[in-house]
Formats: structure tokens, C-alpha cells, sequence
């Protein structure tokens, strides 16, 4: 499958689950396969994700990211979640922010080197490990008033058995490149020509 292929289908995904968890009982049964294992998930999980995962592998990327998704409560959320995800997608891929991106965007109220070890741990991680930390994480930048790309982060998950070096040192460089509001604003421009 073509990359593009693949991450429109991430964006369709992750949309498709953000409608579906408009229904309270759908969104429990997600938010209770957060982390698991396929195979420790509720059935009804199950009878919701297969039809939408069938032909994309990555099963457990995408039960993952479906509780993930599930942890958002846009009626007690400050940001207006789809606006945010809505102007992501106008974005090039790589300019979209990845799991690194929103540790240092949530590092603006701790301490930079508490948030860089959490990301450095998160990177040296198995795919079980890895996938079991993420719904903590997810609600502490959440309650930060983080929305993460979960796009973003369905596509680095399905390839962290493969590529997780590359992910890490993707999420690593974006650790250190992303903007943060404490950042000292930019000396003005010079007005002389």
C-alpha cells in the first residue's frame, strides 16, 4: 500500500472513531481495550474496529489508538477538538505533530528534562510497553490541553516493530524543534534595508 494511501487511511480512521464514540456505550467499550492487547478486548470492540482495520494490519496500533481516542471528552475539553484535527489534516504529514511534538508542547508548564527522560524511556520501549504507558500519557496531555494527532500516531505505531528507531528519533527531533510558549520571542527584523 502507497504511504499516502496509508495516511489518509489513519485520518479516516481516527475521524471514524471520534464519530463513533458520540455514542456513550461505544466509547466505553473502546476506552476499556486502551492499551490491551487485541485479544484481551471486549468483543463489542471488536465487532465496532475489524470492519474498519481489515486489510490495513497493525491491529493493535489501531485498538490502541481507538481508546486513546475515547479519552477525549470534547464537553470537557477547553480546545475545540475537530477544528484542531480538521486544520491538521490541511498540513503536510511531516509537519503534524507527533507524540515528541506534544511532550514538548506539554512541557511548557514542567520541567524540560523530566518531559525529554519520559520521551527517551517511551522510545526505548517494546511495542507491549509502549502501548500500555500511552493511555496515561494520553490524559495527562490532554488535561494540559494537548490534542494529539492521533493520525500521527496510529501511522508511528503501526510501524514501531519495523521502524522504531527512525520514530524515536523522529519524535526526539521533534522534542527539541517544537516551539514552546516560553520560548524568548524572536529579535524583531532589522527596518533598515
Amino acid at each position: 500500500m502507497h504511504v499516502d494511501d496509508y495516511r489518509a487511511h489513519c485520518d479516516t480512521f481516527t475521524q471514524t472513531i471520534r464519530d463513533l464514540c458520540h455514542t456513550p456505550a461505544t466509547r466505553v467499550v473502546l476506552e476499556r481495550g486502551r492499551g490491551r492487547p487485541v485479544e484481551d478486548c471486549d468483543q463489542r470492540a471488536h465487532r465496532a474496529l475489524a470492519p474498519l482495520t481489515r486489510g490495513y494490519g497493525a491491529r493493535r496500533a489501531h485498538w490502541t489508538v481507538a481508546g486513546l481516542i475515547a479519552l477525549e471528552r470534547p464537553t470537557r475539553h477547553p480546545l475545540d477538538l475537530a477544528a484542531v484535527h480538521d486544520s491538521r489534516t490541511e498540513l503536510a504529514w511531516y509537519q503534524r505533530p507527533n507524540l515528541g511534538t506534544c511532550l514538548a508542547q506539554a512541557a511548557t508548564t514542567r520541567d524540560d528534562t523530566s518531559a525529554e527522560r519520559r520521551l527517551r524511556v517511551l522510545t526505548r520501549l517494546s511495542t507491549d510497553l509502549l502501548h500500555r504507558r500511552l493511555p496515561g500519557l494520553t490524559r495527562q496531555l490532554l488535561g494540559q490541553g494537548q490534542a494529539p494527532d492521533f493520525a500521527v500516531w496510529l501511522s508511528d505505531l503501526a510501524a514501531w516493530d519495523e521502524h522504531r528507531r527512525a520514530i524515536a528519533t523522529r519524535w526526539l527531533d521533534s522534542f527539541h524543534l517544537a516551539p514552546r510558549d516560553h520560548d524568548p520571542a524572536p529579535p524583531p527584523a532589522d527596518p533598515t534595508p
